[in-house]
């Protein structure tokens, strides 16, 4: 079984994000991706629609993306940026989080913003390397040891909960306002919790890791966040 938490019922108070870069400055943004809302990719999108900033949302196949000519490491997504690519979820959710003022200027809080990155990283490549089992059951049963209480998933996502708790638990992964992260925490906690990936609870964050689950809520109940979601209803059936 996984492990067992009590979530106690929370508040949420939501700031303005620093000052973003003046409209006339922006670069011609194209973020390159498929049709789906996998936080790799959505975090950036969300981050970009939150702030203001233009950009032209390129969900294509693979053939395309392929082609795009914007894969540095043959992966995606990929933000092209004047013609020239980001090719790293990290590196371009910075960089969006700059633009939108969505990323802190303080040294601590931008690394802290780069650890839940880093974290969340890992946890995904512990989920997405269980796609290539051909046997569901045999599937079923990694998942749920990596969410055990002794699994490596729940001990990635306990050292992103650790991050948050000395954040002070207060629903921002950093500092007192919304930042890149917070969008890629909600994003990361919803695919986690919405029973596609068979063996893994859909209460699994919400019972494991309250800060996580906190945020998750605070971030899902912004107007521009449920604005979003009505922009994209294949995605976000209620």
């Amino acid at each position: 079984h996984f492990c067992r938490l009590r979530v106690s019922s929370v508040s949420f108070r939501v700031t303005t994000p620093a000052m973003a870069a003046p409209a006339g400055s922006l670069p011609h943004l194209r973020l390159w991706y498929l049709d789906h809302h996998f936080w790799r990719a959505e975090c950036v999108r969300l981050c970009l629609f939150m702030g203001g900033v233009p950009f032209e949302d390129k969900r294509v196949g693979y053939d395309e993306l392929y082609g795009s000519g914007m894969l540095t490491f043959g992966t995606f997504p990929a933000l092209e940026v004047n013609g020239r690519s980001i090719a790293q979820t990290h590196a371009m959710a910075a960089y969006c989080g700059k633009l939108t003022g969505h990323y802190p200027t303080d040294p601590w809080l931008q690394a802290k913003v780069d650890e839940i990155f880093g974290g969340l990283t890992d946890a995904t490549d512990l989920v997405t390397g269980t796609m290539g089992i051909r046997d569901p059951q045999q599937k079923i049963r990694q998942r749920q040891q990596l969410c055990s209480r002794d699994g490596r998933l729940t001990m990635l996502l306990s050292g992103v909960e650790s991050v948050l708790a000395q954040n002070g638990g207060n629903g921002f992964a950093a500092g007192d306002s919304i930042t890149v992260a917070d969008l890629a925490l909600w994003r990361a906690a919803g695919w986690l919790s919405s029973g596609v990936l068979d063996g893994i609870p859909t209460d699994y964050i919400a019972t494991c890791f309250p800060n996580l689950w906190k945020i998750h809520r605070s971030i899902d109940s912004l107007p521009k966040v449920q604005e979003w979601k009505s922009r994209n209803p294949h995605h976000y059936r209620k």
